[in-house]
């Protein structure tokens, strides 16, 4: 297992670095006047960054066993089918019954799902999601939602 976490480590480390040189080369420009290659050459900055942590550790461990383990072991299939189930439901009625209200209920029933804490604090953090994403999207960014049936 520990040669192929170095194999991936030298793997990400050389695609950072492909995408580094290449975001100079399109222009990286200042902190007040970011070019083109500004945000990926931060990302391929903090890849690059990640990969060298992982070299390192992986170089200063000793060698384990390969011990086969299930990659589905423990994970509760009647969750993972309702997540996807939700979120096809969430994307055939977005246009029809619009952003606020499909959303909401989306956060709803997957924080009631997933998270299965108290039932008044997932319907207190539901809304405010919702509506903070709203603002978010809608209002500084400027970007336009489903309004749906109702006009919101």
């Amino acid at each position: 297992m520990k040669r192929l976490d170095q194999l991936s480590s030298v793997f990400w480390l050389a695609i950072s670095i492909i995408v580094c040189t290449e975001s100079i080369r399109a222009g990286f420009g200042t902190l007040k006047d970011p070019g083109p290659g500004f945000l990926p050459l931060c990302a391929g900055v903090i890849l690059g960054a990640f990969a060298i942590i992982l070299l390192t550790k992986n170089s200063k461990k000793k060698r384990v066993e390969d011990t086969r383990v299930n990659p589905f072991g423990g994970i509760n299939l009647s969750k993972v089918v309702f997540v996807l189930a939700s979120l096809f439901a969430y994307t055939t009625l977005l246009s029809s019954l619009g952003y606020l209200i499909t959303t909401l209920a989306l956060m709803v029933c997957l924080l009631v799902v997933i998270a299965q804490s108290w039932l008044w604090i997932e319907i207190m953090i539901a809304p405010i999601a919702v509506l903070a994403s709203y603002v978010v999207f809608c209002k500084w960014l400027g970007i336009q939602l489903p309004r749906g049936i109702f006009g919101f």
